[in-house]
C-alpha cells in the first residue's frame, strides 16, 4: 500500500464527519461550527477520549477486555482531588502525582487479582470495577469529584493544557508498544499464548507490567477527566462502565484504521471523529435529546463501520465483477 492510500485511508473518516456535521449544524442555524472556539472544545474532548482509549486499548489489543478503567479513573479523581485540596495546599503538582500514583496502584491491584486469582479477565475486572465503584461512596463521605470551579486544579481540563497529558499518554503508549521488551512480548502472548510461554515469556510478569503502563495512561487521563465536569460517587452498580463503553469506541475505530496508520494514530483519529459527532449533535439538539440521539447515532455509526470493515472488500469485488460482466456483454 503506497503512502497516498495510507494518508487517504487515515484522514477520510474525520474529514467526512466534519463535512457532514458542518452541513447539519449550518442547516440548523448553528453557524459557529468550524470556528476556533469550537475546535478548542473538540480538541479537549478528543484529548480526554483518546487518552482514556489508549489506556483501555493497551489491554484490549493484548486480548484483555478490562472493565475496571472507568472505576479506576473515578476513584483516582476523588482521592487525588480531595487530598490535593485538603492536605497539600491545593497544589496542582500534588494533584498530578496523586492521580498517576493512585491509578497505577489501582491498576496493579487489578492485575494481581486477575493473575493470581486465575479468573477470566471479564469476571476479574468487573469484580474490581464493582469494588472500586463502591469505595467511591465511602471515601470523603461520598462527595465525589467536584473541582470544576477550582481554578488551580482544572488547568488541565481546558485548551491548550489538556494537550499535555494527552501527548504524554501517546508517548507512554508508543514507548510500551514499540520500544519495550514487555510490549513486544505482550504481542507474542496475544498472537499465540502457548508458544510465547514455551519460549520463556512470563505471562504473569508481562500482565503486571502492562497494567503499570495502562495505569500511567489512566493517571494522565484522570488529570483531564477529574475537572472537566463534576463526577458523583458511584451509588449505582457498574455506572462507571459507561466510561468504558464510550471510550472504547475510538479503540474499535483505531483497529479498523490500523492497516493505514497503525493502532496508535488510528485511535486518535477515532477519538477526533467521535468528538466531532458528539459536539455537533449536542449543538443541534437539546441537552437531554442530544445525549440520547448521540448515543444512538454513535452506535449505528460504529456498527456501519464494522460492517464495512468486514464486508466492504467483498462488496467492492462483487460490484467490480458485475461491472466487468456488463462491459463484456455490451
Amino acid at each position: 500500500m503506497n503512502i497516498c492510500k495510507k494518508i487517504a485511508g487515515t484522514i477520510i473518516l474525520p474529514i467526512a464527519m466534519y463535512v457532514a456535521m458542518f452541513i447539519l449544524c449550518t442547516a440548523n442555524g448553528k453557524n459557529f461550527f468550524g470556528t476556533w472556539a469550537m475546535w478548542k472544545i473538540v480538541m479537549v474532548d478528543t484529548a480526554l477520549s483518546a487518552t482514556t482509549a489508549l489506556g483501555i486499548g493497551l489491554q484490549f489489543k493484548n486480548g484483555r477486555f478490562d472493565f475496571s478503567g472507568g472505576a479506576i479513573m473515578l476513584l483516582a479523581a476523588i482521592i487525588a482531588g480531595n487530598l490535593a485540596q485538603g492536605n497539600f495546599g491545593n497544589s496542582i503538582w500534588a494533584f498530578v502525582v496523586l492521580s498517576m500514583v493512585t491509578c497505577v496502584i489501582l491498576s496493579v491491584i487489578v492485575a494481581v487479582f486477575y493473575v493470581y486469582g486465575r479468573l477470566p479477565i471479564i469476571i476479574a475486572t468487573v469484580g474490581m470495577a464493582l469494588l472500586y465503584a463502591s469505595v467511591t461512596c465511602l471515601v470523603f463521605n461520598g462527595t465525589g469529584a467536584k473541582y470544576v470551579s477550582n481554578m488551580t486544579l482544572n488547568v488541565f481540563s481546558s485548551f491548550p493544557m489538556a494537550l499535555l497529558p494527552f501527548a504524554a499518554g501517546v508517548l507512554v503508549y508508543g514507548l510500551y508498544s514499540y520500544m519495550t521488551v514487555a510490549g513486544k512480548e505482550s504481542q507474542l502472548l496475544a498472537n499465540n499464548q502457548q508458544s510465547a510461554v514455551n519460549i520463556g515469556i512470563s505471562e504473569k510478569k508481562n500482565v503486571i507490567i502492562s497494567y503499570i503502563y495502562s495505569g500511567i495512561i489512566f493517571g494522565l487521563a484522570t488529570m483531564i477527566y477529574a475537572t472537566n465536569s463534576t463526577h458523583d460517587a458511584s451509588f449505582t452498580s457498574l455506572v462507571t462502565a459507561g466510561e468504558l463503553f464510550s471510550n472504547i469506541l475510538p479503540v474499535f475505530i483505531g483497529m479498523m484504521l490500523a492497516g493505514f496508520c497503525g493502532d496508535l494514530l488510528g485511535t486518535i483519529v477515532g477519538a477526533l471523529t467521535l468528538s466531532l459527532l458528539s459536539y455537533s449533535l449536542s449543538a443541534v439538539f437539546t441537552a437531554e435529546m442530544g445525549s440520547a440521539i448521540s448515543t444512538v447515532i454513535t452506535g449505528v455509526f460504529i456498527l456501519v463501520l464494522n460492517v464495512i470493515a468486514g464486508q466492504g472488500s467483498g462488496w467492492l469485488n462483487a460490484i467490480k465483477k458485475i461491472f466487468m460482466k456488463k462491459l463484456k456483454t455490451a
